[in-house]
């Protein structure tokens, strides 16, 4: 352990003491010592954690990891390591910010051609604990709930942050992050029967597995069930055509990525327009409800209704898209063109 000794000049010159603590050193000192020993477990982890590659580290606590449940899950696994280890220097102020903010890991998606990352939502934890922002032994206690999401649309929760040490800073979670697998297992494993029944149908799952990068809405058992009377989905064009309108190709938007106003162009070559009100998202006036499901080549936001695509309408002078009409409508208005 180094120290120096700098001068601090005020009314009364006392000197100040800076400690460079090693990464080891700080996560034994802050209760993750079982993490610690995770990190050390693997040369090549070991190696990445002391390089300049890793700025924000975020550790689980030794009693997290003591958990029954996460016991069996504390092997030393070197992807889920990756992810704990962020090239971006992170501190608890800009995790806590809404709607949240994306720290990119050490963990390399090679369909996405960058790093995959995890994403911090501030307000939205299951830990409904009274806190405070204050300093602790343990680093600060963030003021308000901060979850941070990874893949399988699991989150774990920020338990304290801003942990110095000589390579950046340390962040406390309260749990492993989730290794993002494809859109097909994410949605198996998240319970969206209703939209993999209709991907699988579509025939779009490959093309979703197999994209460079994407961005998906993906409605809820709830909304399908609600929209089952004025959504057409017996007509492969036309279900090809509704499912293909939730996804944007080309683009990973995290919800911090979201912004109000902002337009996007669909696969079925709509616009998709974001609205935030009193900070709640919606897609074309359909709310996220869950955000941040992140896969292996994108992220996909759970939404509680349908985006149905507009179809052509005559005006007159040409043909114009109208917002409103429904995929039934539009194979409605395609039935009277070809009869007139």
């Amino acid at each position: 352990m180094k120290f120096s000794i700098i001068p601090s000049f005020s009314v009364f010159i006392f000197p100040t003491i800076t400690y460079a603590v090693s990464l080891i050193e700080a996560l034994n000192a802050n209760g993750a010592s079982q993490f610690a020993q995770q990190i050390q477990a693997n040369p090549d982890i070991l190696a990445l954690y002391n390089s300049p590659a890793v700025k924000t580290v975020y550790a689980i606590p030794d009693s997290s990891i003591g958990n029954s449940t996460l016991r069996l899950r504390a092997v030393a696994d070197p992807q889920r390591l990756s992810l704990h280890a962020s090239g971006q220097l992170t501190n608890l102020e800009t995790l806590s910010v809404f709607p949240g903010s994306v720290s990119k890991s050490n963990l390399n998606s090679p369909q996405l051609q960058q790093p995959q990352a995890v994403v911090s939502q501030s307000g939205v934890s299951t830990n409904t604990s009274s806190s405070s922002r204050r300093r602790s032994v343990g680093g600060t206690i963030p003021s308000t709930p901060v979850s941070i999401a990874s893949g399988l649309g699991n989150k774990v929760n920020l338990v304290s942050g801003d942990i110095a040490y000589d390579g950046g800073l340390i962040h406390v979670v309260d749990g492993f992050f989730t290794v993002p697998v494809s859109l097909s297992d994410t949605i198996s494993s998240t319970g969206l029967s209703t939209l993999q029944g209709l991907l699988n149908q579509s025939n779009l799952s490959s093309t979703f597995n197999q994209a460079n990068s994407f961005t998906l809405f993906t409605p809820s058992n709830a909304a399908f069930a609600a929209a089952v009377n004025t959504t057409n989905t017996t007509s492969p064009a036309a279900l090809q055509n509704l499912l293909q309108n939730h996804a944007i190709p080309n683009f990973v938007g995290y919800l911090p990525d979201l912004v109000d106003g902002a337009t996007y162009t669909t696969l079925s070559g709509n616009t998709l327009t974001v609205t935030v009100k009193n900070k709640a998202y919606f897609i074309n006036g359909v709310r996220i409800v869950s955000p941040n499901t992140i896969t292996q080549n994108g992220v996909a936001h759970v939404i509680n209704g349908i985006l149905t695509p507009t179809p052509p309408v005559f005006t007159g002078a040409g043909w114009m898209l109208r917002p409103g009409y429904g995929v039934v409508a539009a194979v409605v208005t395609a039935l009277l063109v070809q009869l007139v």
